[in-house]
């Protein structure tokens, strides 16, 4: 499905209170956009990967997204909008190919100019006016037409904000949900990006550059292997030692006998 085909169906348009002591994830059956208005804390996806939010921060989630909104301590407030792209799609979320964002859920910050948007189609959805229908329908095009570009115009920033993040912390066990989450992005999206733009998933980079340091040590340094697969990140050697070779060609020991 391509962006421009999306004729959304609005279900519904709620304000929205998050307690702290409800923290229990849910995973709604259709599409969900979320305005935080007031109140800080994380949202978390999954078991182990959380992403801070505050007022102005926009999520937007596939069907079927298990999420959990976690405030700090306070209630946090915001707008949510339940809806479809297309009409009869609560079976199956459809596969954007130019939009490849709206695969996987989206999470910005800083982007208030959103809520006068959402409580307008709030208002509209309240009053049900003539036509109200097709003003959400129009709306919500208009909101997500908005975040695939404010995501996709991301993306070489962000490729450039992951190098200099592995450039400077490879040699810590690093991985995809760490990098993900220091920079403020689902490790879906993060990893979506890397092999859209790089040709290889964000794994597959972080393991060629631990190899070129690795590669370097062993032809400036005298220092024992063992150590210097233990200083470019890598915790077991058997696991160095694959990688290296299946990168290179050759093991480690050879690599500098032959160099």
């Amino acid at each position: 499905m391509k962006l421009e085909e999306i004729r959304p169906v609005v279900y519904s348009v709620t304000p929205r209170k998050f307690s702290p002591e409800h923290r229990r994830p849910t995973s709604p059956r259709r599409c969900e956009l979320l305005l935080i208005q007031e109140g800080g804390g994380d949202v978390r996806f999954g078991a182990h990967h959380a992403m801070p939010f505050g007022p102005g921060s926009v999520l937007l989630l596939p069907p079927e997204c298990a999420y959990a909104i976690r405030p700090q301590s306070e209630a946090a407030m915001g707008l949510s909008i339940s809806f479809d792209y297309v009409a009869g799609d609560e079976q199956s979320a459809p596969v954007f190919e130019d939009a490849s964002c709206l695969n996987g859920p989206i999470c910005l910050s800083g982007v208030p100019d959103i809520e006068r948007d959402m409580l307008s189609m709030l208002n509209a959805f309240l009053r049900k006016e003539p036509y109200w229908q097709m003003r959400l329908s129009g709306g919500m095009q208009v909101i997500v037409a908005w975040i695939v570009q404010r995501a996709l115009g991301g993306m070489h920033a962000l490729i450039s904000q992951v190098i200099d993040l592995v450039s400077k912390r490879y040699m810590e066990p690093l991985n995809n949900t760490d990098i993900a989450s220091e920079l403020g992005y689902h490790p879906n999206y993060v990893n979506a990006v890397f092999v859209r733009d790089m040709g290889m998933s964000l794994h597959q980079y972080l393991m060629r550059y631990r190899v070129e340091m690795a590669s370097h040590l062993l032809l400036t340094t005298s220092l024992p292997i063992s150590s210097i697969a233990e200083q470019v990140g890598f915790r077991h050697f058997s696991h160095f030692s694959n990688c290296f070779h299946r990168l290179t060609g050759v093991a480690p020991a050879a690599y500098r006998l032959e160099k």
